[in-house]
């Protein structure tokens, strides 16, 4: 039988006040303080990541209409830790994100840690939004590929939703 815990579960705003009391929630919840240490740094890290990517791409203005509000949840099954992390974004970026997704998903963890050291060392622009550091960072951190949903809210706007896997045991 699988066994099914949740560490985090919230749908809702997303500013930075609330990115400290969720991660608070994270830190203090029964079952990420059953995770042995390592385990939950790697977590934790990629919590703060999916939680500003939400602040960084979220559509601020829907057109009037009902804004999906962005969602984490975080949960285990057996040794396997998921975190889902979703929100409404511009049609338009949706291309340049999935391409960056399907570019990291591709490098090997060698390749992975080249591409993040030259992408860290180069200047940005004021307004560049990361050139997929968090995104890389994710999945150095998970050992693991990010997968992704995308749902059509209309012609401006996606739903993209973040999937991201940790092997509890992973060192």
């Amino acid at each position: 039988m699988n066994e099914s815990s949740e560490f985090l579960n919230y749908t809702g705003p997303v500013d930075y006040n609330k990115i400290d009391f969720l991660l608070n929630d994270l830190k203090e919840s029964r079952e990420f303080l059953n995770i042995d240490k390592d385990t939950g740094k790697r977590v934790y890290a990629i919590v703060v990541e999916c939680l500003e990517n939400i602040i960084k791409y979220s559509i601020k203005d829907f057109a009037g209409k009902m804004n999906p509000e962005p969602a984490i949840t975080v949960l285990k099954q057996s040794d396997i830790i998921t975190i889902k992390a979703g929100n409404a974004i511009e049609a338009d970026e949706t291309g340049e994100i999935i391409h960056n997704i399907n570019r990291i998903n591709s490098q090997d963890d060698n390749a992975l840690n080249a591409m993040f050291e030259k992408t860290i060392n180069k200047s940005f622009e004021k307004d560049d939004k990361g050139a997929g550091l968090g995104l890389m960072l994710m999945k150095l951190k998970s050992g693991n590929n990010i997968s992704f949903n995308v749902t059509r809210l209309d012609s401006h706007y996606n739903y993209l939703e973040l999937i991201i896997s940790v092997n509890e045991y992973l060192v």
